[in-house]
């Protein structure tokens, strides 16, 4: 509760997708009758409402991780004569109790996708999720199962609240800042085209960020991982931008570094990029899942 003077608020858990966005999603899933399917993250039951009017309620499972949502969904859906199996747990576990499943639906946003998913599928199975690595924006990203491994191309951006095991803790930035300047071309970041936000999600795993140009032009680029941090202030005169790094990493050089590659490799775009998942993790690779960003 606030104090005087001020007002309780509270911070929202979960939110309903954009009906475009669920179209894209369910395009993508392209599920066929007798196919059984995992949601992950049920909030009003609407998705899952809708898988279930396609393949019949007893082929779907969805996983909620509040029980308050998962009860109001169960209402919103009863009330529409639909009775998919709603579960209240971690969906970053799925639910090994009904699966294989031929389809994954996933309607929050993760950063690692859990392997537990591609465990639970079928080989020839299909996992689509918003991908949201840190970096700008999210990236809606269909994988299929083959060999114990998942993999598949990105299909646009979105944005989606991060699964809640997910959402990361920011460490306190400490020390002093060592300063400098940069010539980088300011028109690459503040344009964020997608195949460079790709470019750097593969190549620098973890660190956030993001590029916003302020009413004035002045380009404002920042990093962060853990207690390193990095600031670039690119004025709109086309100056070389001012610099400032903290922590043990210097986040700001190895994001140029980044842009470097992304030019060296001909400033791919966002269709020659793909994911891959295997129980040894995951990794974003250029044209083939044999050609990894990271070696």
């Amino acid at each position: 509760m606030g104090g005087r003077g001020t007002r309780p608020f509270a911070v929202a858990t979960s939110s309903c997708s954009a009906p475009g966005l669920v179209v894209a999603m369910l395009d993508l899933l392209a599920p066929d009758e007798g196919d059984a399917v995992l949601e992950i993250g049920t909030g009003t039951g609407w998705t899952a409402g809708l898988i279930s009017a396609r393949l019949g309620a007893g082929h779907v499972v969805s996983v909620e991780i509040d029980p308050a949502m998962a009860a109001q969904a169960r209402a919103n859906l009863e009330a529409l004569g639909l009775t998919p199996h709603v579960v209240v747990g971690d969906g970053a576990l799925g639910h090994p109790e009904s699966a294989p499943y031929d389809r994954v639906h996933v309607s929050c946003g993760v950063r690692t996708v859990p392997y537990t998913w591609v465990e639970q599928a079928r080989p020839g199975g299909v996992i689509v999720l918003p991908w949201m690595p840190g970096w700008q924006t999210g990236h809606l990203v269909r994988l299929r199962i083959e060999d114990g491994a998942a993999s598949g191309r990105f299909h646009g951006t979105s944005g989606f609240m991060l699964m809640r095991s997910q959402r990361p803790a920011e460490d306190p930035i400490t020390g002093a800042p060592r300063t400098g300047t940069s010539t980088l071309d300011p028109s690459e970041l503040s344009a964020a085209p997608e195949g460079l936000s790709l470019a750097i999600a593969g190549l620098l795993p973890d660190v956030q960020g993001h590029a916003v140009t302020g009413p004035d032009g002045t380009l404002r680029v920042a990093a962060r991982w853990n207690d390193s941090h990095a600031l670039a202030v690119f004025p709109p005169d086309g100056t070389g931008a001012l610099v400032e790094q903290r922590g043990p990493r210097d986040l700001w050089d190895e994001l140029e570094a980044a842009v470097q590659h992304w030019n060296k490799w001909g400033r791919p775009g966002p269709e020659r990029f793909g994911l891959s998942v295997t129980r040894q993790g995951q990794y974003v690779w250029l044209d083939s899942p044999s050609s990894p960003l990271r070696k």
